[in-house]
């Protein structure tokens, strides 16, 4: 998978689909990179917290996620 650099701060819907469709530790590790590099950008971690206290994202998805993020 070829990573785009990201321009600025994704729409919320966008991350979230970028979150649901990571399929890897390695993906997610790749996504959490490029949004570091993205002046303004919320860490990955805090992002997904946010998601999960507002219901955006499902419990299971959510602990999926920062399960990963916190084992890399």
């Amino acid at each position: 998978m070829v990573a785009t650099p990201l321009a600025s701060v994704p729409a919320e819907e966008t991350l979230i689909n970028a979150l649901r469709g990571c399929r890897d530790q390695q993906e997610l590790k790749d996504l959490e990179q490029r949004l570091a590099a993205v002046d303004d950008a919320p860490p990955l971690f805090d992002w997904i917290c946010d998601l999960l206290v507002k219901r955006r994202l499902s419990r299971i998805l959510a602990a999926q996620l920062l399960r990963q993020l916190h084992q890399s």
